[in-house]
């Protein structure tokens, strides 16, 4: 977890509480206390888009919490964990949330925030993000079928087709058989892919990502992206396109996904 507050951030939001309130009614000390109240964005977020997260917001005012990325293999159990760390970020005095998920299988439908405006990424899952836009995942789709996605985050927590035989499956299976059951789950892939967005260890990603490709017999593809549409989930603007954004009380629901370009 990851709190900032910069001297020009808290300019900008005493300034904005002055406008609002007037320090002569509150008094100086409870001025400062809503003016910060005011203006912390709380960020509940999967694990897998740590690393852009973090070089995302910099120094900006904002209350971060991570979620592990484990919880793609229990999606009835993500709705639940997000509000658990709703009340995290709540607790830190959040009046604007943001969340760092796609719809994630329907895993986050349901999902609200009561004290303040809710924004979220309309992506189906983590890749569009990462590619920078769900308008750019559709064109690599459509140019680079079969293709699967490899970041800092996938790598980090060993989430990656050869960890996961390594590290899940060899212990319960033995090697032949890990090998050969990940060799069917890949069955319609023919590449993988290093996103290169400039943030990790980008020389251990890009090795990881020919590892798998040796171990599969797969192509071993390489794009380049950026981190500014997690600048955009932090900072704005949240296009309608890019974002969803929600009034305070305002359930997720899964039409809001329905016809993304």
């Amino acid at each position: 977890m990851t709190r900032t507050f910069t001297t020009v951030a808290r300019r900008r939001c005493l300034e904005r509480v002055k406008s609002r309130w007037g320090l002569d009614i509150l008094g100086p000390k409870l001025f400062v206390k809503m003016a910060f109240m005011e203006s912390l964005l709380g960020i509940v977020a999967c694990d897998v888009i740590k690393t852009e997260l973090i070089a995302a917001v910099g120094d900006r005012d904002v209350y971060l919490h991570f979620l592990p990325y484990s919880l793609h293999s229990t999606p009835q159990e993500m709705g639940g964990k997000i509000l658990e760390g709703i009340e995290v970020v709540r607790a830190q005095g959040a009046r604007r949330l943001a969340l760092g998920y796609g719809l994630c299988a329907n895993g986050v439908v349901g999902v609200g925030y009561d004290d303040g405006p809710l924004v979220m990424p309309r992506c189906h899952d983590c890749i569009a993000m990462l590619l920078g836009s769900p308008k750019r995942y559709f064109e690599m789709f459509r140019k680079l079928p079969g293709t699967y996605f490899l970041t800092d985050g996938w790598v980090r927590n060993d989430a990656d087709p050869l960890s996961s035989v390594l590290i899940r499956y060899t212990p319960r299976l033995g090697e032949k058989k890990a090998f050969r059951g990940m060799s069917l789950e890949l069955a319609n892939y023919k590449a993988f892919c290093f996103v290169n967005n400039g943030v990790g260890d980008q020389e251990a990603i890009r090795a990881r990502t020919k590892e798998n490709c040796q171990a599969f017999g797969k192509e071993y593809l390489e794009v380049k992206s950026d981190i500014n549409y997690f600048h955009n989930l932090v900072a704005g603007p949240h296009s309608e396109d890019d974002f969803i954004s929600l009034a305070s009380g305002q359930k997720i629901v899964n039409e809001y996904f329905y016809n993304i370009i």
